[in-house]
């Protein structure tokens, strides 16, 4: 197919025409009824429609002065098949197509060289050199939410700002939908909210709920399959030789010594001291200003109170309560409650 486009008369004593101006390139694929050229006389000035889809053989160039009726371009169906009528060699294609794979060729501009030239090219010959729109799926590798909108909620949402590692969708709390945001940050729901979560693909979280019902909470959260982060503030010191769990959290200032090792789910609260091969068992809350010496091991699910001392070697039970500015120099059993003296 070959459609030659000539110059209009466009005033009745107009021989001559003026090429004004080229709206496509030689070689552009056009449409029926696009704009493609400007034509001048010395009294007024129209546009040009492409007459058929196909591609545009340029023959006449930007500012030349032709008479009415000169031929100024070409549209033709395929530059495989076809060439402008100029100084350029025709290409010969030995290649037969099938009706639809020629329309494709055409339609997407496809380079045919590569094709094969011993058989029929079909449709699903050419579909698949049509280059596919490129996709970003968002996916939520990143994407985690606190569980708790207590106190430890806040520290966390400025620890999560601070690391810029994720993207925090929100808080879950049994007090929703009363309580409905923290901190700027939105309640998104309650437990009942667990599943929709995971089958978002939010599968990371971290416990902000504070002794003594952390541990149950902790459970809770994996028996459902959720993966506990561990979230250490950047001004706090963990030597390389740590050994550490999941679903710890380490405060600002916070000092944990080598060789130490944090079990699951531990809070080491701000300007806590941790020192050389402690062992701090799962569920433990180590709070703020306190210092445990080197050697020291606590039991699981039990709390340090702030400002405690704990001295070298010293055992602590699992389930055991040390109130704040304690000072201990002896083991303690299971289940204590230690008083600070008055």
């Amino acid at each position: 197919m070959k459609e030659q486009i000539v110059i209009p008369r466009l005033g009745v004593n107009d021989d001559v025409v003026t090429i004004g101006e080229w709206l496509v390139k030689d070689g552009d694929w056009v449409s029926k009824g696009q704009d493609i050229v400007v034509y001048e006389t010395t009294k007024e000035t129209e546009e040009g429609q492409a007459p058929v889809d196909g591609y545009i053989q340029i023959l006449v160039s930007q500012g030349e002065e032709k008479e009415v009726g000169a031929v100024v371009a070409q549209i033709v169906a395929s530059m495989a098949h076809e060439t402008a009528e100029s100084d350029v060699e025709p290409v010969c294609d030995q290649r037969r197509y099938t009706k639809k794979a020629e329309a494709l060729i055409a339609q997407y501009q496809i380079d045919v060289s590569g094709l094969p030239t011993d058989r029929i090219i079909r449709e699903k010959d050419i579909e698949g050199l049509i280059a596919k729109p490129y996709q970003i799926r968002e996916t939520h590798t990143n994407e985690m939410f606190i569980y708790g909108g207590g106190g430890f909620s806040r520290i966390l949402i400025d620890l999560l700002k601070q690391t810029c590692t994720y993207r925090l969708k929100g808080i879950v709390d049994m007090k929703y939908p009363e309580l409905k945001e923290v901190a700027g940050t939105a309640v998104i729901g309650d437990d009942s909210s667990l599943e929709m979560l995971l089958k978002q693909g939010i599968n990371k979280t971290v416990n902000a709920v504070d002794f003594p019902y952390r541990s149950q909470v902790y459970e809770k959260l994996k028996q459902r399959g959720f993966e506990l982060l561990n979230l250490v503030h950047r001004t706090a010191m963990i030597e390389p030789t740590v050994t550490m769990g999941e679903g710890n959290l380490i405060f600002a200032g916070a000092m944990v010594g080598s060789e130490a090792v944090i079990g699951n789910d531990c809070v080491i609260n701000a300007g806590a001291i941790v020192n050389h091969e402690c062992v701090i068992s799962d569920n433990c809350h180590i709070a703020s200003g306190a210092v445990l010496a080197g050697c020291v091991t606590v039991g699981e699910n039990t709390l340090i109170g702030q400002g405690c001392t704990i001295y070298q070697r010293v055992t602590i039970g699992k389930n055991v309560v040390i109130q704040n500015g304690c000072h201990v120099f002896k083991n303690v059993p299971d289940g204590t409650v230690v008083k600070a003296s008055v």
